[in-house]
């Protein structure tokens, strides 16, 4: 195992304070995102996995950092492969209630331009900023200005000398990637118009403690917010939150609206009140809450390698759905490999032909699972099991099953209590 390099901070992300207590340590893990060549595979760094909660703001973070270059230089994650809809949904909310023909919009981390295309076919002026070339060439294949970097205060200021300030600024799934949140929102506050609007989507903490979702854990994701620790980290560059949508998208996400403090437009919305009292009724401020869930992740953890360990003694054909970080964390974290998983099914093209890191998998397109008909599929990417049952049914029909993962193992809604339980639950199926 070789160790990456990496910094370790001491102080907390958004409010500097060091009163910080670890609450999970999932080992050392390789780089979720890091989807191997076949020439890679035994060479992949590896890297600590501990989780923190912030005694003072409640931010809970990951103080461990790679360098950015690393995580995102060669990125394997295409938005518009399974978010489509939603963003189209997305851009036309934003262009009807924010924005009008002509407007100028940035979005960080713009991946493959999966928002800005339908907002640039509906009049608006795009600008995407984002540190990965190959997504970027993606985006620029499109018709879509895209600058390769990491956005921060200098790159703002570029923009802002070339295009003038922004209309409305947007970051979605991108704030958990983020070290230096200071430069970023510097960044924000000069190049957003004062009458302008911040929206981002992040991955909710709220989802993540009730479900036990540690497969969302990894290196990459250095933050998991909350409302409540967002709201005095935007006061400190004159931000307000004034609208929270809860979104479905990764089991779990919010939408976040924002504005300057002088900006009149917008009103409160009641949404706002409504999250922090969810999040305060799920005690999101203590650090008891975290400790609880480490011990939910170890049991699950056992159960579920039970689980598969069990189908394998029958000599059962193991394959996965879903070539996901997400996945990688859980395959490493429950000591799941290819001596266990054939396979994992995925339907990006950045991904075929490669391996997992760590677990060292295969990755294979959806028409060679759907020629081979296994005995079983893990669905990995458990927050798409919706899509992926509908996309399958002939698998289902010819008698395969498919195994949900979260927030408890389930055979095609069979629940999984124990070992002495599966094969009642198999008999009912």
């Amino acid at each position: 195992m070789k160790i990456g390099t990496y910094r370790h901070r001491n102080s907390c992300r958004f409010c500097q304070s060091s009163s910080l207590v670890n609450f999970i340590d999932l080992g050392n893990m390789p780089h979720a995102g890091d989807f191997l060549e076949k020439k890679q595979i035994g060479h992949e760094k590896y890297y600590p996995l501990k989780v923190w909660f912030c005694k003072k703001c409640f931010l809970v973070q990951i103080l461990d950092v790679i360098p950015p270059s690393a995580l995102f230089e060669d990125y394997r994650y295409l938005s518009s492969v399974s978010l489509k809809d939603h963003f189209f949904n997305y851009a036309t909310e934003m262009r009807l209630k924010y924005l009008s023909k002509g407007s100028f919009v940035v979005e960080i981390g713009s991946n493959d331009g999966v928002l800005l295309a339908p907002l640039s076919e509906m009049g608006v002026t795009v600008l995407g900023v984002d540190p990965s070339k190959n997504v970027g060439d993606i985006a620029r294949a499109k018709g879509l200005d895209t600058l390769t970097d990491f956005f921060g205060l200098e790159s703002a200021q570029r923009i802002k000398e070339k295009h003038g300030q922004a209309d409305a600024i947007f970051a979605n799934n991108v704030l958990a990637h983020i070290d230096n949140m200071d430069d970023v929102f510097s960044g924000i506050k000069v190049l957003l118009k004062k009458t302008g609007v911040l929206v981002f989507e992040v991955h909710h903490l709220l989802s993540l403690i009730r479900e036990n979702q540690y497969d969302f854990i990894y290196t990459e994701h250095l933050n998991y917010y909350s409302v409540c620790s967002l709201i005095p980290f935007l006061k400190k560059y004159n931000l307000e939150v004034f609208k929270v949508k809860e979104v479905a998208i990764h089991s779990g996400s919010i939408r976040v609206y924002a504005k300057f403090l002088s900006n009149n437009k917008h009103n409160i919305d009641k949404s706002v009140d409504k999250i922090i009292l969810k999040e305060g009724e799920s005690k999101l401020n203590k650090l008891s809450t975290f400790k609880r869930f480490s011990v939910n992740a170890e049991k699950h953890k056992a159960e579920f390698f039970d689980f598969v360990s069990r189908l394998k003694f029958e000599n059962k054909k193991i394959v996965g759905y879903g070539a996901s970080g997400r996945a990688n964390t859980l395959l490493n974290y429950c000591n799941i490999d290819n001596s266990i998983l054939s396979y994992i099914v995925d339907e990006s093209p950045e991904r075929f032909g490669r391996y997992t890191p760590g677990t060292h998998i295969p990755i294979v397109p959806p028409e060679h699972f759907r020629k081979d008909n296994p005995d079983y599929v893990l669905i990995l990417a458990w927050n798409y099991t919706k899509e992926i049952l509908k996309k399958e049914k002939e698998y289902i029909k010819k008698g395969g099953r498919f195994v949900s993962i979260f927030p408890k193992i389930s055979v095609q809604n069979i629940s999984y209590l124990g070992l002495s339980n599966l094969e009642a639950g198999l008999e009912k199926l």
